[in-house]
């Protein structure tokens, strides 16, 4: 399972999906997935380490946002101990429900954030510049050179590090850095103006391809304006059919300037994604799963995504539904490898 638009596939869904659900027994479940998947494609590129530094991050992030809206927040009715009223923001009744409340905000965050890390661990760096439209192909050009910049900045800084250790200079105080400056600067700016030769040998922006700015720039202006009208909408208790219509116009107003706009970019690939029997399953896989977890949504069928501690600390509810949507994110597990 190697093709971009699976790859794609399982990120929205997912998205969805978090986005969607506040329950901590799903949300452990979809982290639980997401580590044993993270840990699959950082043994695959040789990241050893992954596993204890996104934990460590997990930890850090449940225990801040835990401590933050505990300190802040001063509703539920399980009070754990009181600071007198007086304290600023912080004076008021300290309770179970805000730290629970908190908690599963930090449990968010972190499922997001592993989501992010294992879809970039999964593509590579052209797959992921390939996904950017044609009609930004000046921001794929640029998000390609910026990838590329750093290791090259350190790549250079480890050379000139280890000339300056031969010519006897320590390098163990801030002042022993100084020499490093001039030659960095220079051999960046040397890059840069070979770079800038080599785009224009090879014709980069020398036709005039760029579609018409005013259709792009009214039909981008159509697609807020149906994205922001479905939300305000929804805000007034309207029929949701109006705002799912809304949003549908959105998108696909969005998909024909994109597609319009990208026809004037004339871009040539010369690796295209293989297609295998095992990438056609998952992405069909994907897409049914998707569709369920929309229609689950829609429909408001009773699959315990909602939750709160307030007023009073209860149990979040589980029913196969949800437990069954929660298993999304571990969808590419049932799928090797391959190059």
């Amino acid at each position: 399972m190697t093709v971009s638009a699976t790859w794609v596939a399982w990120l929205v869904a997912s998205l969805i999906l978090l986005l969607s659900t506040r329950n901590p027994i799903y949300l452990f479940v979809i982290i639980i997935l997401l580590f044993i998947l993270g840990a699959r494609q950082a043994r695959r590129k040789g990241r050893h380490g992954w596993v204890h530094q996104n934990l460590r991050f997990t930890g850090t992030m449940l225990i801040l946002s835990a401590l933050i809206n505990t300190l802040f927040t001063h509703t539920g009715q399980t009070e754990l101990f009181v600071l007198p009223d007086e304290w600023l923001l912080i004076g008021g009744p300290f309770t179970l429900e805000s730290l629970l409340y908190g908690a599963v905000n930090g449990l968010v965050i972190s499922a997001l954030y592993l989501l992010f890390d294992v879809f970039n661990l999964s593509l590579s760096i052209k797959q992921i510049t390939r996904l950017i439209p044609h009609a930004f192909r000046p921001l794929t050009v640029m998000t390609t050179v910026s990838l590329t910049f750093f290791p090259a900045i350190q790549e250079r800084t480890r050379h000139i590090r280890e000339a300056q250790m031969i010519r006897g200079n320590p390098m163990e105080k801030i002042s022993d850095w100084l020499p490093i400056l001039a030659p960095l600067l220079v051999g960046s700016l040397e890059d840069a103006l070979l770079l800038s030769e080599s785009m224009t040998a090879r014709g980069f922006h020398a036709r005039n391809d760029q579609p018409d700015n005013r259709l792009v720039l009214v039909g981008l202006i159509l697609v807020v304006f149906a994205a922001f009208s479905g939300w305000l909408l929804r805000l007034f208790a309207y029929p949701t059919w109006i705002s799912i219509l809304l949003y549908s116009l959105g998108a696909v107003v969005l998909v024909v300037v994109l597609a319009t706009a990208g026809k004037a970019q004339h871009v040539t690939s010369l690796h295209q994604d293989d297609w295998r029997r095992q990438d056609e399953l998952a992405f069909t896989l994907l897409m049914a799963a998707g569709l369920g977890l929309i229609v689950t949504l829609v429909t408001k069928l009773d699959a315990g995504f909602s939750y709160t501690p307030f007023p009073r600390l209860d149990l979040p509810e589980v029913t196969l539904i949800g437990l069954c949507l929660s298993l999304i994110p571990g969808i590419p597990l049932l799928f090797k490898h391959h190059d």
